[in-house]
């Protein structure tokens, strides 16, 4: 065996999940405690409960998402909750240092069989964990989970990867791996972890089912009247929920607000005090992203300068024109919708489309919103410094409330309406018969758009700051952000 097997044999090995190595990925080195869990913890756990108990589907979960949300952590979160019920043939690969061995998976999943399970997959009648996180360093990833998930029927896969990858698998995969998105902190999920952080172990939640019925509520009513007297009946629970911030010393309400949409809403940064580095981190996941991840869905596209260029560019712009931008990047034009298509799979951008029909979908112009505000704040940060201009805090407003948008409805039924000779409101959500309408500001009140807009819509809803309790006026619903954030 050269010395190279013998690396390989080394760190296969030491897959071995121990109680020992789960406690040392999920404890703060210097605070000692434990990271909180994401909401998202509680499906994965009925995923891998499931299956262990009655061997049902999905078994092959991968968990897709941003840079920083958190995936690498929720595989260890999950390997713990395995582990405590006494599941403990649990194994951990990273495929990044396999990449970095010189192994291919294929490889190293068959030496793996060889040395460490001293049988093959198909011949295991006990139940086995396998782990992979940052899959999509293997380029032949999805063939190989493909045999995998066929020959280790008593085994629970979890991966991780970029969105881009995993979700642009290959048809045979597609059937086999339930993808489950990982989006950045919700509001209230944010103050949960500062909740807990502060008091080391107690978390302010909302009351049980609060944005289940908010979302029924807001998008789902048959009409305007349907919708407020939903909406009125949730006030005594929202108020509970902003009252109980008096228990803790250190939530401020506007201050945590303000970091969050700026700072901390992506998961990573959490423990970051200094507004500067997480700015300095963030530029550096756009680097990674640019120079990693898109070259692997895209070869053509090499010049990482055209595209630092194009996404600096939509930072501060409104709808995209692919002539007008292919014009200043200095691309061909159908490049542009190419590079815009290529940085939503990356988890960089939403990308809506216009309101209206087949036509309007595809002659008009689409509009590009940040996967986080973070984002956003981050590249404007290397043009305006810390202090953005107010328009630009408006833009992250938009990007919070499209990434709200994105994480509890259909893709295909959110769209923006464009500008032009019409007044008209922000976004349509198309549910049931005729849409809803919505306005987003920071501190408006006034209800214009909406009420000018020739778009037949069931109502309208304006969230804004500038709202301090629901009200109905007359095919409106004004309704707090406070409130939107608790979906």
């Amino acid at each position: 065996m050269n010395k190279g097997d013998g690396n390989l044999k080394y760190y296969l090995e030491n897959t071995l999940v121990t109680k020992v190595v789960i406690d040392s990925r999920l404890t703060h080195p210097i605070i000692k405690l434990r990271y909180p869990k994401r909401w998202v913890y509680i499906l994965l756990q009925k995923y891998v409960n499931d299956f262990f108990t009655s061997g049902s589907e999905p078994r092959f979960i991968g968990l897709a998402g941003l840079r920083g949300v958190g995936k690498t952590t929720l595989l260890w979160q999950m390997a713990d909750y395995i582990y405590g019920k006494n599941n403990k043939q649990i194994y951990f690969f990273n495929v990044n240092i396999l990449k970095n061995l010189g192994v291919d998976l294929h490889t190293a999943l068959e030496e793996f069989q060889r040395h460490v399970l001293k049988k093959r997959f198909n011949q295991l009648n006990e139940p086995i964990t396998l782990l992979f996180d940052e899959v999509h360093d293997d380029e032949n990833w999805s063939k190989t989970l493909k045999i995998l998930y066929d020959e280790a029927r008593t085994a629970c896969v979890l991966c991780t990867g970029s969105s881009a990858l995993l979700l642009n698998q290959t048809a045979d995969l597609a059937r086999r791996m339930h993808i489950e998105k990982i989006f950045p902190f919700k509001f209230s999920e944010y103050v949960a972890v500062k909740s807990y952080l502060e008091t080391k172990g107690s978390m302010l939640t909302p009351v049980k089912g609060l944005s289940a019925n908010m979302k029924e509520a807001i998008f789902y009513s048959e009409t305007i009247q349907d919708a407020f007297s939903k909406i009125n009946l949730l006030e005594k629970d929202v108020n509970n929920y902003y009252q109980r911030f008096n228990d803790y010393n250190t939530l401020d309400l506007k201050k945590l607000w303000q970091r969050y949409i700026a700072y901390q809403n992506i998961p990573n940064f959490l423990f970051y005090e200094n507004n500067i580095s997480i700015n300095d981190s963030i530029l550096d996941l756009f680097k990674r992203v640019i120079l990693e991840d898109i070259p692997k869905l895209n070869s053509s596209f090499t010049d990482s300068t055209k595209i630092e260029r194009l996404i600096l560019r939509l930072a501060g712009s409104d709808e995209i024109n692919p002539e007008k931008l292919a014009g200043i990047i200095g691309v061909k034009q159908n490049e542009i919708n190419e590079l815009i298509d290529i940085l939503a799979k990356a988890e960089l951008l939403n990308v809506l489309l216009p309101y209206g029909g087949l036509d309007a979908k595809i002659v008009k112009n689409k509009k590009a919103f940040f996967m986080s505000p973070s984002l956003r704040s981050a590249l404007l940060s290397t043009l305006y410094g810390q202090d953005l201009p107010e328009q630009f805090k408006s833009k992250l407003m938009e990007d919070l409330i499209v990434m709200y948008l994105r994480r509890c409805l259909t893709d295909g039924i959110i769209s923006f309406l464009t500008t032009g000779k019409e007044t008209n409101p922000d976004f349509v959500i198309e549910t049931r018969h005729k849409p809803v309408l919505l306005e987003v500001g920071t501190n408006k009140t006034k209800t214009k758009q909406i009420k000018c807009s020739n778009i037949h819509c069931r109502y309208g809803l304006l969230v804004s700051q500038g709202i301090a309790s629901p009200v109905l006026k007359e095919n409106c619903i004004q309704l707090p952000l406070r409130w939107f954030l608790l979906l």
